[in-house]
This record gives C-alpha cells, structure tokens and sequence, in this order.
C-alpha cells in the first residue's frame, strides 16, 4: 500500500523537526534567559537573534527535553504523538476488554487485533510457523514462472518483496483511477545506502549484511550458509539499488510518471508477470499503468529472468522473514530493532508493547481505530474554526498573486484559479472505509497480514478502485495522524485532527499563535500547489504544463536564492544540508509564513476597524511560529535524514525562511548587517 509521505512527489506534506545544532541530544546549556510574552517559551538572552533565532528561542525548551532512550527524537511533533498514542491506547485497551457480544463488530475488531498484539505468549510460541506456508511455497520454486507467481502471492498478502502496487489517480487524466507500480526490494532507507564509499556509510553497510545474517541465523541456517546468503541478499538489494532514481530525481513527477498499457509492459519486460499482476482478483478493468521507474522494472526484468533461481529464492526467504519481523517473536523483533533503530539511528531501547501495537493498529486499521478517537476526543469547534483561518489564507494568497510583479497575466489568471480550486479536508472524513468484509484470528501476524490483503484491495488505493469514477471523499491519511499534506493529483490539502491540538491550533488561543503555528502549516501546503512540483499540475491536478517559459524562468531564478542559502546550512560538522533536495520545502516554509502573517495582520486589522502596527504582536507571531520545529535528534538520525528527507532540520526551517521575511526585520530590529544570518534585500528572494 502506497504511504502517504512528503518525500514523494504524488504527496507533499511537512512533518520533520530539527535540532539546535550542537545539542543534538539536549545537552547544550542556555545562557540568561527571559520569558517571552505569552507563548509558552523562554529566550536565550545569550544568543544574538540575528545569529541564530531557532536558539534564541527554542535553546531552553531543548536543554530541557534529551532525547529519551527508545526515541531517535523528541521534537514538538512527537511529543504531540506520544499524547495521540495514549489516547488511542485507552481506546484500545477498553475495546480489547469488552465482550464480543456487548458491542458492535468494529469495536469487536479493534480490541480482537490489540489483543492478539499484545499476547507474547502466542507470539512467542509461534515463532515463523505462520509464515510457513509462503516459505514452503517460495523453496518449491524450480522455474521463471513460478518465481514470477511468488512475486506475486507475497504482494497481495502485504508482503512488496520487489515493488509495491496499487490505485492511484491517473497523473495526466484525473478523472480515472489507475494501477502504478513503485520501485521496491531494498532493506536499507534509500538506494543510496548502497552506493555511497564514505567510512560511515561503509560501516551502515558491513553492519546490514550482518543483520541479514542474523536474521537468517535465527531461521536455523547454519553459519556458513548464513553468511553466504547474506552477500547473495546484498548483491542483489545492491543491483537493485543502482537501478533507481536518487531522491532528487523523485521530486520530478515527469520522471516518475511513465503511463503504457499492460501488453506493451508485458512485452517488454515479460518476467515481471503483467498479464497476471493486471489481473488480480478484486482488481477493476485498466488501460494504463504508471510505472513510476522503468529503470528500475527494467533491471528487475533482468534479474528475474537470469539471476539464478537459488539466489531467488535465498532473497524472497530473507525479505519475507524481515519485514515480518517486528510482528514475530522476540528474538526476531528484537533484531529487527537491533538494526534498524538502534544502528542506523542510534536509539537505544525499545518502546513499550502497548505503543508499538497501538502503532502499528493505528496503520492498518486506520478507518476503525480513527473513528473511535474522533468521537472520543475531537473537539467540535475545530473544523468550523481552522476552516476560517483555511479563507483568511487563501484569500491573502489570491490578493499577492494578482499583484506579483514577476508573473505574467495569463500564468498568474491560471494559479488563481487553481488555488479557488484547491479542496481542503480537515479533521476526519465524512465517509469511512467498510470493513465488513474483513475477520481477524488471534493471530498477531495472521491479523496483519489479513488486514494488509483486505487494504490491497479495499483501502484507500485498493485495487478496487481501479477503473471507478474519482471518489473525492477518500482520505489518504487517518484522522489519528500528527501530520499534514498537500496531493497534487487531486488538488487539496489534508489537515486530520490529531495535528489540530496544540501547539498548533488551540481553539481557546489567541489569533497571533493559531496563526503562527497552523497558519505557517496551512500557509505551507497550500503554497505546495505552487512549488518546483506542484506548479506543474493545472487546477483539475493533471501533469500539465501550464505556466509561459518566461515566468517558469522568473520562478527557478528567484528559487535559487533558496537552494544556496540552504546549502550553506551545516547539520553535522563537515554535513550540509542539501538545498536542491530541500526545495520544496524551502519554498513552502518560506510562502507559508509569509501568507500567515499577512493573512494575521489582515485579521487583525479589520477585527480593531484600523490599520494596526502592533511590534509586540509581530514579535510574539514570529517567537510563536519558531517553537513549532523545536526539537533534539540522534546524530546518527539526522545524519539519515540529511541524505533522504527533503526537509530541512528544524533549526534551519526557522533559521532559513524568517530571514527571507521583510516584515520579521521590522519587528526585530536589533537584527542588523553583520550578524551571522541578516540577508541583505538582493539575497531574499520575492516569490509569493
């Protein structure tokens, strides 16, 4: 199932925070502090505003909060999680306590899959006996076609060992639904992973073939065997690997959109199964599938049809057995964890059973689970409030765009009215997905795979879909979210209620932190619809080229402004942030604010009847809007995210799109040439 994540293209959202530098574990110490009027912080009166705000802020909020052990970070984010955590376990604890027969049949699942997660005992006792019907059938493969049809039979049961495959909207047709495969087959974050020489990134990679073959030790591989099936693993992730696009590639959608019918992908790359995939059972009719790598499906074809079987099935054994790992039991759970937490991010115990099932039910059964924690816990006056402050926005980002100077007419007629066509869902759905058709055994691994066959078809981009009408009510993310995103394709922006708490939104707050925090939020979605990639999908979300050459030219010159400030951002000494991976980003942070505090000032003008130029105020929205990306990393976590996430650190959000603001120097003026982060006028870029 496709994740609903900002690092594609198909959906861009804004979740990732930042450290203060050197305190990358909370360790560094403020100096003289103060409090700052009404919003919760404390400054560091030590620290020159102009030399580096997120520290002047944020620095005592960070001395105070280490990253605990069993996090690889603490951050305003996950703080929020951990509070959404708690409330769904109270659900779910409750819901595994009721009897069956004492309550409806969607309450009776959540508490049957929460107690089969948290019953050790049969975990334990199962050991990978519940994966022993797909391990015999991938050691009984003897041909092409067989080895073609295990492919196949692991995907539909949640299992992606090479690629992952589901509904989306048609990128260049948005009135029909499509099947697309994705690249897949790696064990490590991103390709590059594999394909980088550096001592640390050597170490990652010496350390993940010996997590394969621990794994493979505790399937009863005698060592030798073990050892040498680990190369076998990594020589084919590695080929794999060197097939994809980088991370930057990704960010282009004319990259990764690739639309041919399936006989002519069957012709071409015969060993991937079209005719079979195409046809699944539950799946609706098709003309057309995005492939979004042929790359990749070639090199995959190939490997198909001349890697020796053996190696095969060595490869599927492995990818079957760790990625269900955290699900089996302890001794394989605990070395998933020993790798991917521990080694690749540095932390250091795991959290507790009931977070990690709380978790991962929230995922699968989202609908279900979301249901219950919006009755229970959402509070009614937050649609109607944040959807003022969604019209207060857009209509500040109408009113800028018809006076850009740097846009020509026609561009800027098209962008507004894509913006009044831009569709906004907050909170939760109005519909929620049926799940009558589903049971549950006590079985934890058994529940996760059900729950994953029954989303392949029926989710969110279940197969189902494909070939139906759009339904403009589905949601892509659940309402127990702490996140937010804008989808290109479908033209709207997505805020689910569990980021609709504090610190972002309060209803009982005042107008300058709402529209600080969510505002800076809402602003920086909405501005995802005019970014490197967004700008390229019209008003009906169709990959269209929309905008005159001239202003296409106008835009990435302005936007280059972005990419050398933030390249200049030094996340771990001798480690800089990447600024064309970032851009995206950039940009919507950038515009973000800028819409929300203008979209602030107009609500404040007119709520008083005049012009207001309140200093205090001002301060106050740009103090409140910093503490949002606050936050302590693990070293080896943000070195991860450096390489993979098209975020910038949190220090450098606030570091890098305030001092691109005019009116932030007006209500700091004590931010004068010199200091360490003052911009000169010609090197702030003017895009929205």
């Amino acid at each position: 199932m496709k994740a609903v994540v900002l690092i594609l293209i198909v959906v861009l959202c804004l979740v990732s925070a930042g450290c203060s530098g050197p305190a990358v574990n909370g360790t560094k110490v403020p100096g003289t502090v103060t409090q700052a009027p009404d919003n919760g912080s404390t400054l560091n009166q030590s620290v020159r505003p102009g030399d580096d705000f997120y520290g002047y802020v944020n620095d005592a909020w960070n001395a105070e909060h280490p990253v605990p052990a069993d996090k690889e970070r603490i951050t305003t984010f996950s703080e929020l999680r951990d509070k959404v955590d708690k409330d769904l376990h109270a659900l779910l604890l409750n819901a595994s306590n009721t009897s069956p027969g004492s309550a409806d049949r969607n309450i009776t699942l959540i508490g049957q899959f929460y107690r089969s997660g948290m019953d050790n005992g049969t975990i334990d006792r199962e050991g990978i006996l519940p994966l022993s019907d797909d391990l015999t059938m991938i050691d009984a493969i003897d041909s092409r076609t067989n080895l073609t049809d295990a492919t196949l039979i692991l995907l539909q049961q949640g299992f992606g060992p090479v690629y992952s495959y589901y509904a989306e909207i048609n990128p260049r047709n948005t009135s029909e639904m499509i099947p697309a495969l994705e690249q897949g087959g790696l064990g490590l974050p991103d390709r590059d992973y594999y394909l980088r020489t550096d001592n640390k990134s050597l170490e990652i990679q010496d350390a993940y073939k010996s997590h394969i073959t621990r794994v493979l030790l505790l399937t009863g591989e005698p060592a030798g065997q073990a050892a040498a099936d680990a190369k076998t693993v990594y020589s084919m992730e590695k080929t794999l690997a060197a097939a994809q696009f980088s991370s930057e590639e990704n960010q282009d959608p004319q990259n990764t959109t690739n639309l041919d019918t399936p006989a002519a992908l069957e012709e071409a790359y015969p060993a991937i199964g079209w005719e079979t995939l195409c046809t699944i059972p539950g799946s609706g009719p098709m003309t057309r599938v995005d492939v979004h790598q042929p790359r990749y499906v070639k090199e995959l074809d190939t490997l198909l049809g001349t890697a020796p079987l053996e190696d095969w099935k060595v490869y599927l054994r492995y990818r079957l057995i760790d990625e269900a790992s955290p699900y089996l039991s302890s001794p394989f759970e605990e070395e998933h964890f020993a790798f991917y937490s521990t080694t690749l991010n540095g932390v250091e115990e795991n959290q507790p059973r009931w977070k990690r099932v709380v978790s991962t039910e929230s995922d699968r059964l989202g609908d279900l689970v979301g249901r219950a924690y919006v009755a229970a816990y959402v509070d009614p006056r937050t649609r109607e409030m944040v959807s003022a402050i969604f019209l207060s926005i857009r209509q500040t980002f109408d009113e800028r765009i018809a006076n850009l100077t740097w846009m020509s007419t026609s561009t800027k007629g098209a962008a507004r009215e894509k913006l009044a066509g831009m569709g906004e869902k907050i909170a939760y759905p109005d519909q929620w997905m049926d799940y009558s058709g589903l049971n549950l055994s006590g079985s934890y691994i058994g529940n996760i795979r059900s729950v994953s066959t029954y989303n392949f078809l029926h989710g969110a981009d279940g197969l189902d879909r494909i070939g139906r009408p759009i339904d403009p009510d589905v949601w892509e993310i659940t309402p127990q979210t702490v996140n937010a995103f804008y989808d290109p394709t479908r033209n709207e922006m997505v805020f689910p209620a569990a980021i609709l708490q504090p610190p972002f939104f309060d209803p009982d707050a005042d107008r300058t932190l709402n529209y600080g925090s969510l505002g800076w939020v809402i602003g920086h979605e909405m501005t995802h619809g005019f970014d490197q990639t967004g700008r390229q999908y019209d008003r009906d979300g169709n990959l269209k080229d929309w905008w005159t050459e001239e202003d296409v030219g106008s835009f990435n010159n302005r936007t280059a402004l972005l990419v050398t400030q933030y390249n200049g951002f030094e996340i771990l000494p001798g480690l800089y942030n990447n600024g064309n991976l970032t851009l995206g980003e950039n940009i919507a942070d950038f515009g973000g604010l800028t819409l929300a505090y203008h979209a602030w000032k107009k609500t404040e003008n007119l709520s008083s009847g005049r012009e207001v130029s309140n200093h205090t105020a001002d301060r106050r929205f740009f103090i409140g809007a910093s503490r949002i990306w606050r936050g302590n990393f693990r070293e080896d976590t943000l070195r991860n995210r450096v390489y993979i996430d098209p975020h910038t650190t949190g220090k450098y959000r606030v570091n890098g799109a305030l001092f691109d603001i005019p009116e932030f120097y007006e209500a700091f003026p004590e931010i004068q040439p010199g200091d360490l982060l003052y911009r000169n006028v010609s090197q702030r870029p003017v895009i929205w």
